[in-house]
């Protein structure tokens, strides 16, 4: 009942919000459309139906997360990963990727809209609590512990079962499959270096959202954070794709 609740509001508000093809306007003008549709879930959040508040409220988080040019249906909450080498690097990259593009959209926000407008300020608290919200749910989330120490407990139950008098290697395969396992848990080791970098960033994160006066804010350059860097985070690509984990962080 909630999800179609949501869905509704979130229909209702696109339905009377024309869409701006990428291919007819600049990046300002496509986000333009993105900040009126927020502005409409922001309304709706001060419904007097706790129902329809709520559902408002979890459709502005959906829109909010997403990249201005992506307001399709598809949502950005409740993915469900894998407990795979491949799965534990997906849900590290979402995390980081969701909350950039949080930041890149309360940049946009804060650049289109009137700071005489309690309208639009109001908009702005809500984008910086969900934010702040956000960096905290996934700072306090377990799943990388949990699914790293379950791979790790895998990876060793395999070494065991290598070393054991019961395991016939294949033809010609040698010490082939423990040298699997020893990459695959660098690779884990590599893991736990890249979300380490991922905690600070959303740490930094955090401060400089917390810290930004969103009522009488100053541009600096291409960003409204002062002092912090909006670079893409550090994510954490599996060897073997097109790209390649750099230390940085930001461009690949």
């Amino acid at each position: 009942m909630k999800k179609r609740l949501f869905s509704t509001v979130l229909a209702m508000v696109l339905a009377v919000t024309p869409f701006a093809n990428a291919s007819q306007g600049n990046a300002r003008s496509e986000f333009a459309n993105k900040f009126s549709i927020m502005k409409r879930l922001a309304a709706s959040c001060r419904s007097s139906s706790e129902r329809t508040s709520i559902a408002a409220i979890n459709a502005l988080r959906d829109v909010f997360f997403r990249n201005y040019d992506t307001l399709g249906f598809v949502s950005t909450s409740g993915n469900e990963f894998s407990d795979s080498f491949q799965g534990l690097c997906d849900k590290m990259n979402s995390d980081v990727d969701k909350v950039h593009n949080g930041i890149n959209n309360l940049e946009n926000s804060l650049k289109v809209s009137d700071p005489y407008d309690m309208s639009d300020k109001y908009l702005n608290e809500i984008l910086r609590f969900l934010l702040i919200s956000e960096i905290t749910l996934i700072l306090n989330d377990q799943h990388f512990f949990a699914t790293r120490d379950k791979i790790v407990g895998d990876i060793e139950h395999s070494r065991q079962f290598v070393l054991s008098a019961m395991y016939l290697p294949p033809e010609g395969a040698g010490n082939k499959d423990i040298l699997v396992l020893d990459r695959l848990e660098n690779l884990v080791d590599l893991a736990g270096y890249v979300y380490n970098e991922q905690v600070q960033w959303l740490m930094n994160c955090s401060f400089a959202i917390q810290n930004l006066d969103i009522t009488s804010y100053t541009i600096a350059g291409d960003s409204v954070f002062k002092g912090f860097t909006t670079n893409k985070p550090p994510r954490l690509y599996v060897p073997g794709t097109e790209e390649e984990y750099i230390l940085s962080g930001g461009s690949r």
